[in-house]
């Protein structure tokens, strides 16, 4: 399999949601891919499956980006299968969203924060020692950074700190022509998004869009295509805020 390889992308969280649909997206461009997934095997294997029956080729890597040693491990075991990573998508994260700050425990802070900044830290650490020369690391934010409402005090700071990590590393790693960007979604329909918000609320974000409705994960993967290809090698230390132009 080494032999034969192009182009591999590791992405983190890719069983579901906005990694599923990059994973795909990334497959159809003819890149080998990583389905890194926590607990949900059965989803990573549809993913896996989906990808395979339209020509692509595609393994799964069970690790839970919460632990740095999983972590380690993940990047040593995608290598070891594929002969090495040229993208990696930083996209694993949780929610926890619409929790007044006063009502936010530090059970809740230490967990969402144990993936979506220290999880986030130490793959954009990894990535930076084992990425290829030449090649791209993106990491999946959100536009909650950029503009903050109630109930997201928890979320959005946990989801800033990647965007800060991507402009250092941005600048660490520009002697090996490595690409560091970040993607700042906007409300999209995701299991994640269903799960924290109802019914009701998710048509009120959908109606407060310039668009009238919340963007799909498709849209947010044909990003991440752009600045995974060549195309995108003069884009660097960005945030490429993808929200259908809504300020939410």
């Amino acid at each position: 399999m080494k032999e034969t390889m192009k182009k591999v992308a590791l992405i983190t969280g890719a069983a579901t949601g906005i990694g599923r649909a990059i994973a795909i997206r990334l497959a159809q461009d003819g890149i080998a891919i990583a389905v890194n997934y926590k607990g949900d095997s059965k989803q990573a294997s549809e993913v896996i499956k989906q990808i395979r029956e339209s020509g692509g080729i595609a393994e799964g890597f069970a690790a839970d980006v919460s632990n740095v040693e999983e972590i380690v491990n993940l990047f040593n075991a995608v290598i070891e299968t594929f002969g090495g990573i040229d993208i990696l998508v930083a996209n694993a994260g949780i929610g926890k969203m619409g929790i007044p700050i006063v009502d936010i425990s530090e059970a809740d802070f230490d967990l969402i924060n144990s993936v979506n900044y220290k999880g986030t830290f130490f793959v954009l650490q990894q990535a930076a020692k084992q990425v290829k020369n030449e090649g791209r690391i993106i990491q999946i934010s959100s536009s909650s950074v950029l503009y903050p409402a109630a109930g997201l005090g928890l979320y959005a700071p946990s989801k800033a700190a990647g965007k800060v990590i991507t402009e250092i590393l941005s600048q660490e790693l520009s002697a090996r022509h490595i690409t560091v960007n970040s993607v700042f979604p906007g409300p999209t329909i995701t299991p994640l998004l269903e799960k924290e918000a109802t019914k009701e609320e998710l048509e009120r974000i959908g109606q407060s869009m310039i668009a009238g409705r919340m963007g799909n994960p498709e849209e947010i993967a044909s990003v991440v295509a752009f600045l995974a290809s060549p195309d995108g090698a003069w884009i660097n230390g960005q945030q490429i805020v993808a929200n259908g132009g809504g300020r939410i």
